[in-house]
């Protein structure tokens, strides 16, 4: 798959079929869309690619309003991974604010594109301040050329899929319910960097992920956790919060990963979030703290290992 990082590095000889969207997550909905290009463009014969933006349109206006579900280098790896012959991951900036549908459409879908065909879901907005919609494309489309396929919202348990509802259920803690709408446990993937070592003072040392900024985090509490390390899997609990106990300050995201005490300092581990198993609580002592502990791992020892 070629990245193409800047609209005036886009130059593609071939023909094309592209869907257009921010992909954050690349949940189920997005992997119909995807889909269906790459397929329309194995049976046509020609080159299948994914338009798409760097930074949440959102957050060029209001800094951070929208915390990613997905970091760049994971959304470009599931898309690769879908068959995509090209991704366009550009920022999105004021030039994007400024042009018009019809030159985005004419200038640089059909210009420096070449679409044939592009495939959208049913609520696609476009252009400066949203002019451009799927029925306009549509329209455009029968003037200029191109087909739009128009894809109507994909539904799980009567909910439609969305990166919107997948960020209310990782930030209200509903952890266990994600996997329904993304295809996959909601994972953090992250540097393991020194904390202050409280854990392994009372026998439970901990691995302490470097948030990496503008990525969504779950609900303060108390999870059980699959850990993915060095290729192997492990389980754990992981806490995300302050420890008030400790009367911690700022936010971390700290796992006990079961039988496992080596030094995994500067390593990167993956951490997927399976269920939320209490809230976040001060205790009246470190030793309170310990025996909750304890309780904590038992769980996820007894619910998850077979």
């Amino acid at each position: 798959m070629k990245v193409i990082k800047a609209i005036k590095d886009i130059d593609i000889e071939y023909k094309t079929v592209i869907t257009i969207g921010n992909f954050d997550g690349i949940h189920r909905g997005h992997k119909v869309l995807i889909e269906k290009t790459v397929d329309y463009a194995k049976e046509k014969g020609i080159k299948s690619a994914v338009f798409t933006f760097s930074n949440h349109p959102s957050n060029y206006f209001i800094h951070q309003k929208v915390k990613k579900i997905l970091d760049e280098k994971e959304k470009v790896k599931l898309i690769e991974e879908l068959g995509v012959d090209y991704l366009i991951d550009i920022p999105f900036d004021e030039d994007m604010t400024k042009i018009s549908a019809k030159d985005f459409v004419l200038d640089i879908l059909k210009e420096k594109i070449h679409v044939e065909k592009i495939v959208v879901g049913h609520d696609f907005e476009f252009a400066k301040n949203k002019e451009g919609n799927a029925k306009s494309l549509k329209e455009m489309g029968l003037i200029y050329g191109f087909e739009v396929e128009i894809v109507k919202p994909i539904k799980i348990n009567n909910i439609r899929v969305s990166s919107t509802y997948i960020r209310e259920l990782i930030s209200s803690g509903r952890v266990d319910e994600i996997a329904d709408y993304l295809g996959k446990n909601y994972s953090i993937e992250g540097e393991i960097i020194h904390g202050k070592a409280n854990g392994s003072k009372m026998g439970f040392p901990t691995a302490n992920i470097k948030l990496k900024e503008g990525i969504i985090i779950p609900q303060s509490g108390i999870y059980a956790t699959k850990v993915i390390l060095d290729g192997k899997i492990y389980l754990g609990a992981t806490n995300v919060g302050k420890n008030p106990t400790l009367n911690g300050k700022e936010i971390s995201i700290e796992t006990n990963i079961l039988d496992f005490n080596d030094n995994i300092y500067g390593k990167i581990v993956k951490v997927e979030f399976l269920e939320k198993i209490r809230e976040e609580k001060k205790f009246n002592s470190l030793e309170e703290l310990k025996n909750q502990i304890k309780v904590d791992t038992d769980f996820v020892r007894k619910k998850y290992i077979k």
